[in-house]
């Protein structure tokens, strides 16, 4: 392709002057968050910042370049980034973002590959994170932010020079080589040395550098990105074959788990991170997690274009304790009355779907004369859907009765269906189903007020002793910042 640049060199200068694009959902979720940057918490703007890896690189570059002299410390996680910013700036700074749909608007095969690096490189962020939540690691964001930015000159050829990332693509499917080997061949030099030229020109953190480069496999940390970003890889091209059971096996060895326990932790993270498919409109790995061994990875056949539907395939949803807490701290943050009801309940319900895994929540108020539980916020449910009309009437004995005599949860169950199905008015059941649910009442300045009711619809999805040990501390918390909200 002729006008491009030819040495490592001109590549980092030619790059460099280019304007960085953004998802087009990116700056959907900024622009509706701006009107209340002032009160917005640092970990409410990195849950949005995180899922995009150009937003996460254009952050971390303005971070560390306005950082005065290079004794400062480096800045490594988006957090941070934010807190040393501020918010209102950080806003002020990124006005005018360019959406990366409307930049490769003529290039549509080019616009699919670059979701297609994204979609992948959140998969391989999220197995990288669950590797270092596993080490016990402090600094996990770190582990996530170079997993995330792992393919960052991947990315920028399918941007800006499509036809050479085109090249690449096609000789490791039709060649038979490794990306590495690929790349080097048909630029001119190592991806990892374009890698780390970039790192050094977008003033990367020397952390994340030495994270992100594939000459450090000996370090801990840097394998545990190695071993996401591999997982992720092989993934998108199914999860059978020699290649990914050998990566398992490192991945167990690696965790000192068991194989079969580090396979499924393998695929209920892939399973959390295709939560987020429709950021990039590509199925995500996850969604091949049914199907029988394909093709060869190295076979030169065209690819069958993937069809929308195949993310249905994806069945049950896994926790996210790391995006639990951070709820759980929004929730604490605000304890001063500064949400209102429909901002509170928003944390609360996103806590139970996305760090609890609960598909189908409902928060109930109790009526005015008192007499029935009726829904006031529904997740997870169809317009059509008999939950959003859930109600309960409080005026004779049953199990929702006894829960609001005060503060408590049940986990109804296959193991006392028995017992407490007597309890249930027939009502709810044909509203509800006839499957396991947690339900817990809400009190508020020693008065009840209303009950969540969370589900997991899928009947191969189960209810678990951890995830109601989270549904009742969350439901605590949400009682804790509807008190304060009371006294406004």
């Amino acid at each position: 392709m002729s006008g491009l640049p030819g040495t490592i060199h001109e590549w980092v200068t030619f790059l460099d002057t280019q304007d960085v694009p953004v998802l087009r959902r990116t700056i959907r979720e900024l622009d509706r968050l701006r009107p209340s940057a002032e009160r917005l918490t640092a970990s409410q703007l990195a849950v949005v910042i995180l899922r995009d890896p150009l937003m996460t690189l254009q952050l971390l570059r303005l971070a560390n370049s306005a950082r005065r002299g290079r004794l400062g410390t480096e800045i490594t996680s988006v957090e941070h980034a934010i807190m040393m910013l501020g918010a209102v700036p950080m806003f002020r700074h990124f006005s005018s973002l360019i959406a990366l749909e409307d930049m490769l608007a003529e290039q549509p095969a080019a616009l699919n590959s670059v979701l297609q690096v994204y979609s992948r490189s959140l998969h391989a962020a999220y197995q990288a994170r669950q590797w270092a939540i596993q080490h016990q690691d402090i600094r996990v964001e770190e582990v996530y932010i170079a997993a995330l930015l792992h393919d960052m000159s991947n990315i920028m050829l399918w941007i800006y020079a499509p036809q050479r990332a085109q090249e690449i693509r096609d000789a490791v499917r039709c060649g038979r080589v490794y990306y590495s080997v690929a790349h080097e061949r048909i630029m001119g030099f190592s991806v990892a040395d374009f890698r780390l030229a970039l790192a050094a020109a977008w003033y990367f953190p020397e952390m994340l550098a030495e994270l992100v480069d594939c000459r450090n496999a000996g370090i801990p940390r840097a394998q545990g990105v190695l071993l996401g970003v591999s997982i992720a890889h092989l993934a998108e091209r199914g999860w059978h074959g020699a290649a990914m059971e050998a990566t398992l096996e490192a991945m167990a060895e690696n965790l000192n788990l068991p194989l079969e326990v580090a396979v499924w932790l393998v695929h209920q993270t892939a399973v959390a991170a295709a939560r987020h498919w429709e950021w990039y409109g590509v199925p995500p790995a996850a969604a091949w997690l049914p199907m029988l061994p394909g093709r060869h990875e190295d076979d030169c056949l065209p690819e069958p274009e993937p069809e929308r539907e195949a993310v249905n395939e994806v069945k049950c949803l896994m926790p996210d304790p790391v995006r639990l807490q951070q709820i759980m701290d929004e929730i604490s943050a605000h304890l001063d009355g500064s949400l209102d009801l429909h901002e509170m309940m928003t944390l609360v319900l996103q806590g139970m779907h996305e760090g609890i895994a609960l598909d189908r929540i409902v928060f109930s108020l109790i009526s005015r004369d008192r007499a029935f539980l009726k829904a006031k916020y529904v997740h997870g449910a169809s317009p059509d859907s008999p939950l959003r009309q859930f109600e309960v009437d409080l005026r004779s004995s049953n199990l929702f009765v006894r829960l609001l005599e005060k503060m408590q949860g049940v986990w109804f169950s296959s193991a006392n269906a028995n017992t407490l199905a007597p309890m249930i008015p027939p009502e709810v059941f044909a509203t509800t189903g006839a499957g396991e649910f947690f339900a817990m009442s809400i009190f508020i300045h020693g008065k009840p007020v209303g009950l969540f009711y969370a589900d997991r619809k899928h009947g191969e999805c189960g209810l678990d002793e951890r995830s109601y040990i989270e549904f009742k501390k969350l439901c605590v918390r949400a009682a804790d910042g509807l008190a304060h909200l009371a006294r406004k």
